[in-house]
């Protein structure tokens, strides 16, 4: 399924962002086993102002993401206050 998707979006190269997560949606939407009329997928599809609403969202959440400490970050407590005096040697 991925490597479809991925093809499809390489034969399409130079679309927006935006265009590009609508040909996503509307590739999975119609490759669904039981696809409405397209009256009715005109209405249900997401637009070019949700897309770009949902991908802000998403770019302001990683970036968000980027600036919490993470696993790993910093210097536990229990790291430097040993209760026995051997040196454990890291790798």
């Amino acid at each position: 399924m991925n490597a479809r998707l991925r093809e499809m979006l390489r034969n399409h190269r130079g679309l927006s962002i935006e265009r590009r997560i609508k040909a996503v949606y509307w590739w999975c939407y119609m490759h669904s086993p039981k696809p409405l009329p397209l009256s009715e997928i005109i209405k249900v599809m997401p637009t070019d102002q949700s897309i770009t609403a949902i991908y802000q969202r998403m770019n302001e959440k990683h970036r968000l993401e980027k600036t919490l400490s993470i696993w790993g970050d910093a210097i536990v407590w229990s790291d430097l206050h040993k209760k026995d005096k051997t040196f454990v040697e890291w790798d």
